[in-house]
């Protein structure tokens, strides 16, 4: 039985489960409390501050049902002493300082998989979720969160010109859904989850997602939503991304 362990945060996990699905799953472990010491080891300062103090008990009971609905992983636990790893994700973190290419392509690579499976990861969706679902009908999802973005470009505009308005919901943190509107000027509705399975039903159940790099952007590429609108990251180039997947031809890059 393979044992995989991670120690957060939630998109860099997502990230890791090609690699766990390609060597055919197993018990996952989540490593708690160890994202401000990673910051400090790795990076040399603490963690941004949405990351900081985070993958505690709480986390790990907000991912339990989403990590037990993928048909690859048998168990999802916590790591104790005890515990015995056989792959441990959080190798990624030297090879990622950086940020020489995209999350999956970082972990294929650390893993020692060949060109044709490290593509294959990198442009196939790896996620499922049962009971997807919407609010009202509307199947434009948006989570905009606060970090690597600069002020709303045109295509906001565009987009409330041709109705995508009318047809959007957004999922997130209150704060970042107040913020939305004010940057962005959109009177949409808000829809509160309490688990990231329940955000995964609703990501599941949108045929276009927008948003910048987050968890909810992870689960769209995931699990494969139709269209998918990235906000890139301001301050590097759009080809040093972590979240740069040129070989999904339903992501466009904005």
């Amino acid at each position: 039985m393979k044992k995989f362990k991670h120690s957060g945060a939630i998109g860099d996990l997502i990230y890791s489960l090609p690699v766990v699905k390609h060597f055919g799953g197993g018990e996952f472990y989540l490593h708690l409390n160890q994202i401000d010491w990673i910051g400090q080891h790795y990076y040399g300062s603490p963690p941004n501050p949405f990351h900081q103090g985070r993958m505690t008990d709480k986390d790990f009971e907000y991912m339990r049902s989403f990590m037990e609905a993928q048909n690859y992983i048998s168990k999802f636990g916590t790591m104790t002493p005890q515990t015995e790893i056989t792959h441990n994700l959080d190798r990624f973190r030297p090879v990622f300082v950086g940020h020489p290419t995209n999350y999956i392509d970082i972990y294929s690579g650390v893993f020692n998989l060949n060109a044709d499976d490290t593509r294959k990861n990198s442009s196939t969706p790896w996620l499922t979720v049962p009971n997807p679902s919407n609010v009202d009908g509307r199947t434009v999802v948006i989570n905009r969160t606060q970090r690597w973005i600069g002020a709303p470009g045109p295509q906001w505009a565009i987009w409330k010109q041709q109705g995508m308005e009318e047809q959007a919901v957004f999922v997130g943190l209150e704060e970042e859904y107040t913020a939305f509107k004010q940057q962005v000027g959109w009177n949409i509705p808000w829809a509160k989850t309490t688990t990231m399975l329940g955000l995964a039903q609703l990501i599941g159940g949108a045929t276009t997602f927008i948003g910048n790099q987050s968890s909810a952007l992870a689960m769209a590429i995931g699990l494969g939503v139709e269209n998918i609108w990235c906000e890139a990251r301001v301050d590097m180039p759009l080809d040093r991304n972590e979240v740069y997947f040129p070989n999904m031809p339903n992501i466009t890059y904005f």
